[in-house]
């Protein structure tokens, strides 16, 4: 009895090397996986033990060594049940003929030849037999070459198929090797553009040694930290006075600056003033209204620059002003000078913030965001995280608009569902690294 262990990345990978190494009949006696590091290196593996009989592996060795080359590799690729049927007939010896059997041949100068008739060649080629004869081996060259017509047919259809049917891994029309198809959809399936995995994936064909593309684990952490270089956060999201909320209806700006409001005023003890502009959505005002009460706060409405003005006695009571802007498209000039209406006179030396929600197509984000930028921002907002299977749009918008990351809301819940943005949340948002630690064990 042989009993060997096997190891490869997947367990259709070890159950090939067992049909390789100990043949179609072997039988497996166990499967269980192996996690030999943790962390964006590590590498997990499927361990199997095999067992086979002496006999049997004798016989596979014996079959195979009948196989040449071509043969041989037909024999590795065909399934357990054609190599079985295989290593059986090879194993079938031929019966030997007895010698009764064997009749024994008249010597030709002993035959007779009296049954045989002289006759002309004319005679004979118009005989009746001869002419069936040739009929049907006529029809059976027709039969054989309409067959040879037909693949002929076949193989020139085939070779007429466009090249775009033929399938290709992920980034080959890009001039990107195999190795880093992998990784090139993962970043796909994350949401991430096709320009900006271009950019990655080029730069990491480029940097990486072939043995290194190779090996996943050396491609994915060459990837994060090529992202990591690159993501911009703010440093100090809170440190100045005024804050300015601004963005399109529905993305979440109220619900932003009630979070910040109980980040300052409870956990911070800051003295803080709730205002603002929104006159066009139902209930908006109310609603900052009602948690500036719960934070023994207070909380006002700015209609006007006008406004401005009147308030700048308060504002030198507080630490902390936060506006909410009215949520507005921008889809014409009149909207931008009503936007800018309600702004304070000095709002460029302020911190405008833009708040996007992450269940939103990038295009649909960059058109109307791009028509805020002509009123200006610092940096950008991302809420509902929680909801978003693809994160990759974090990514794509600051390289679209070259702003850092303030903060994230990532549920429903106040204050709890917020948190301040860093590089390292991105990166696990995109790769699902939280995820996959957890599944193994780890958190």
């Amino acid at each position: 009895m042989q009993v060997r262990k096997f190891e490869a990345k997947t367990i259709k990978e070890a159950i090939e090397m067992v049909k390789y190494h100990l043949g179609p009949e072997a039988i497996i006696l166990s499967a269980k996986d192996n996690a030999r590091n943790f962390g964006l290196m590590g590498e997990s593996s499927v361990e199997v033990t095999a067992a086979i009989s002496d006999a049997k592996l004798n016989q596979k060795k014996f079959a195979e060594k009948k196989l040449n080359s071509r043969s041989r590799q037909r024999y590795v690729e065909s399934s357990a049940k054609m190599q079985k049927e295989y290593i059986e007939k090879a194993q079938t010896k031929p019966m030997p003929i007895p010698v009764e059997a064997i009749e024994e041949v008249e010597p030709v100068e002993k035959r007779s030849w009296k049954g045989i008739t002289p006759a002309r060649y004319i005679d004979i080629a118009d005989s009746g037999e001869i002419s069936k004869n040739n009929t049907r081996n006529d029809e059976n060259i027709i039969k054989l070459q309409d067959e040879i017509r037909h693949l002929r047919g076949l193989l020139n259809k085939f070779q007429s198929v466009p090249q775009n049917f033929v399938s290709s891994h992920p980034g080959a029309d890009e001039g990107l090797p195999y190795e880093l198809s992998f990784a090139f959809q993962k970043l796909l399936d994350a949401g991430v553009s096709h320009k900006n995995i271009v950019e990655i994936m080029r730069a990491a064909n480029i940097a990486l040694p072939n043995e290194h593309k190779k090996k996943r684990a050396f491609v994915d952490g060459w990837v994060i930290k090529y992202m990591l270089d690159r993501l911009q956060v703010v440093d100090k999201p809170l440190k100045n006075k005024f804050h300015i909320f601004l963005g399109p209806t529905g993305q979440g700006k109220t619900s932003t600056i009630v979070k910040i409001a109980c980040q300052l005023a409870l956990k911070e003890k800051k003295r803080i003033i709730i205002l603002s502009g929104d006159q066009i959505k139902v209930g908006a005002t109310d609603q900052l209204k009602i948690y500036a009460q719960i934070l023994n706060v207070p909380c006002g409405v700015i209609a006007n620059s006008q406004d401005w003005v009147n308030a700048n006695e308060l504002f030198t009571q507080v630490d902390h002003v936060l506006f909410d802007t009215p949520g507005m498209n921008l889809k014409n000039p009149q909207d931008v000078d009503k936007l800018r209406s309600v702004l304070p006179p000095r709002a460029s030396e302020m911190d405008m913030h833009y708040v996007q929600s992450i269940m939103v197509r990038d295009q649909d984000a960059f058109e109307v965001a791009e028509r805020f930028k002509t009123v200006g921002f610092k940096d950008v907002i991302f809420t509902r995280l929680d909801e978003a299977v693809q994160h990759g749009i974090i990514y794509n918008f600051q390289k679209q608009f070259n702003v850092p990351l303030h903060s994230f809301g990532i549920g429903s819940a106040i204050p709890e569902d917020f948190e301040f943005a860093t590089k390292e949340r991105v990166v696990d948002l995109i790769f699902n690294l939280s995820k996959i630690k957890k599944e193994r064990g780890i958190l």
